[in-house]
């Protein structure tokens, strides 16, 4: 094999990089969330359990960026090595509810869920890659693209008088083997070099690792996780530095120069990656919207790491669209020392089949404490109307008084992040004919 050149290498390490990115950080992830020597942390559960937050977060809650206000969730690591899984779905009553399956590079391959499958119970097999065997007659299918993947439920959550009702729905979840017996919880041996600092959240200890610590990880990863197969040119590159399915990366056949352009490819796909953050989506009245290869990515790998940076676990389009404000009505930052108001005509309100709701955060994507206890508001709360059917929501410091009370989010001193969620929107939010109205300052 013949050797690139230093620019060559540098720039076969930026593409690397950035095609393993999601790769390695959903195994970091997963090595942490099924870590199950740390009770009580969020999220942790051993593989093939069903682990359910039972709560919205309270007002000081850091452990996750952004979170929701509107569903609970449910998740489970899913390790197929001994065949395949069946998952138990009970009637939801009508609720809203889906069941997203990440395979182990970050893509959405299946969503069960009230738009796909309905909302009464159903049975789902999960079937890893290569499986010859008798699975049940009773149970849609599901051939899973990699022998582990990740389940995050969320289901339609009406407040905190609901959560009684939810738990129902989520303790109706079951997990088990095609014979109805208990899966294996034993946690897959990690393939993490040395140097990958376990105790660290998995961005930060991905982020750390040296580009040859990297590709080594990588390398391991692909031998366990087939690349999909739209791959093929990607691969065909990537042999030029070494990096072939089901081989060990050879880093001893750089020397020091050659090590030192991998290095500054990969350095360089990282820089890239934070750099593009808030640049992917496109922009209508002040609202930054992602409706374009989300939850399934296609070869857009820069795409796909970068959302796996900000949003490991994204959704497809069709299931929900987040739509984040950029810049006020007038192009500014939008700031919490400032009064706004966002105008909804009648016939322009968010068209979803399930729900919407807009939350407030700060610069941190953190929700703020404040004495209405309040961070999102949506159309199962009791907002006010005006006559003509349309919708005022306001956002800022000050309390608008009166009836706009009831459609006010209080904001913190500060940049704002402020994130619309549209839960099953409808066509004219996925073809771009609607955006949500531009926010103005009062």
């Amino acid at each position: 094999m013949t050797t690139p050149s230093l620019d060559d290498l540098t720039e076969l390490a930026e593409e690397a990089y950035s095609y393993f990115y999601s790769l390695v950080t959903m195994d970091a992830t997963r090595l942490q969330l099924t870590d199950t020597t740390r009770p009580g942390a969020l999220g942790h559960a051993a593989p093939n359990t069903l682990g359910h937050v039972r709560a919205f977060p309270p007002g000081d809650f850091r452990a996750v960026v952004a979170p929701n206000f509107d569903t609970l969730y449910s998740s489970a690591w899913l390790d197929l090595s001994d065949g395949p899984l069946v998952l138990d779905v009970p009637d939801s009553g009508g609720r809203y509810y889906l069941l997203p399956f990440l395979d182990m590079w970050t893509d959405a391959f299946a969503v069960p869920g009230k738009r796909t499958t309905g909302t009464g119970a159903s049975r789902h097999v999960i079937v890893p890659p290569g499986w010859d065997g008798a699975l049940p007659a009773d149970a849609d299918v599901i051939h899973a693209p990699t022998s582990v993947l990740w389940m995050i439920g969320r289901t339609q959550t009406n407040g905190p008088s609901d959560y009684d009702a939810v738990h129902v729905f989520q303790d109706g979840l079951k997990l088990a083997r095609v014979d109805g017996g208990e899966p294996s919880h034993a946690v897959r041996t990690s393939v993490a070099p040395a140097s990958f600092d376990h105790t660290a959240d998995p961005l930060a200890a991905v982020n750390a690792l040296s580009a040859v610590d990297f590709f080594g990880y990588a390398s391991r990863l692909m031998a366990q996780y087939p690349p999909h197969p739209t791959d093929f040119s990607m691969l065909a590159r990537l042999k030029d530095i070494g990096i072939v399915p089901g081989e060990e990366f050879d880093a001893s056949r750089f020397d020091a120069d050659q090590t030192a352009a991998l290095e500054a490819g990969a350095k360089a796909a990282l820089q890239l990656q934070l750099s593009r953050l808030n640049s992917l989506a496109r922009v209508a009245n002040g609202w930054g919207l992602n409706t374009d290869t989300m939850g399934v990515y296609g070869n857009y790998y820069l795409k796909r790491a970068i959302v796996t940076m900000v949003g490991l676990g994204a959704n497809p389009p069709e299931d929900a669209v987040y739509p984040i404000l950029v810049e006020d009505a007038a192009g500014a930052p939008v700031v919490g020392e400032n009064d706004y108001v966002q105008h909804f005509e009648a016939s322009d309100l968010p068209p979803v089949n399930a729900f919407w709701s807009v939350t407030m955060y700060d610069h941190d994507s953190f929700q703020a404490p404040n004495p209405l206890n309040r961070f999102a508001l949506g159309d199962r709360d009791p907002l006010h109307y005006n006559a003509d059917g349309s919708l005022d929501m306001y956002y800022g410091p000050t309390d608008p008084g009166g009836d706009g009370t009831a459609n006010w989010l209080p904001a913190p001193a500060g940049p704002l992040r402020i994130i619309m969620r549209l839960y099953s929107p409808k066509p004219s939010v996925l073809n771009g004919t609607w955006a949500p109205p531009p926010v103005a300052v009062r």
